[in-house]
Formats: structure tokens, sequence, C-alpha cells
């Protein structure tokens, strides 16, 4: 199945998260990873897929809702079936290093310090 891209490629790649926010953020996406299922790197970025579950599914939709405004450039779509929660995440051409990034951090390569200047 093609995947319709959900990414703003007219937005600046740009982050506009204050300091205040990234240890939130950065702990919302350390417990993304720790339900993490399984990730799949798509055309414009990335499929990942959590278990069915209320918890981490609020915890996907608050992360989907904050980093869209402040990277607008991402794409974002929350799919809920009988196989789970799925979360698709793209970027523009422009921001696959910083896909390929992400995709480091959630298969567990990647320290969460990582992140900064990212999210």
């Amino acid at each position: 199945m093609k995947l319709i891209p959900l990414h703003d490629e007219t937005a600046a790649i740009a982050c506009t998260i204050t300091e205040a926010e990234i240890p939130g953020r950065i702990a919302l996406i350390e417990a993304m990873r720790a339900a993490l299922v399984a990730l799949e790197r798509t055309e414009h970025g990335m499929l990942l897929r959590f278990p069915n579950d209320v918890d981490v599914e609020a915890q996907v939709r608050q992360f989907a809702i904050d980093e869209k405004r402040c990277c607008e450039f991402w794409g974002f779509g929350i799919r809920v079936d009988g196989e789970g929660l799925t979360l698709q995440w793209d970027a523009p051409d422009g921001a696959s290093d910083l896909v390929d990034r992400l995709a480091e951090f959630f298969h567990g390569t990647a320290p969460a310090s990582s992140l900064r200047g990212l999210l």
C-alpha cells in the first residue's frame, strides 16, 4: 500500500521547542520507544507500531500534538485498529537525515541525548 505523505513541504525545517519543554518531550519519546513493537522506514518517514493500549495511545497522541506545534514540517497520522496503534511520522525530503536519527533512536542504538536539537 502506498502511503499519502502527511508532511508540509512548505514549512521551514526548524524547531521552536523551548528549553523548558525538552525534558518532558524526551521523557515522552523514551516512553514511546519502550512501548514500540515495530518500526518500518517508508518513502517519506516511518511507521511506528505500538500495542493497542489506552495509555500508550494517549502518549502518542500528545507527542504528535506537541511535536507538530514546534516542528511544523513534520506530518503525523494515527491509526488504531485490531492490530494495534500505528503512528505515521513523515518529513519532507530535506529532513530525511532527521528521520534516520529518529529511527536509530527508536531501534535503541542512540541515547535520548542524541535527540537534542532534533525535537
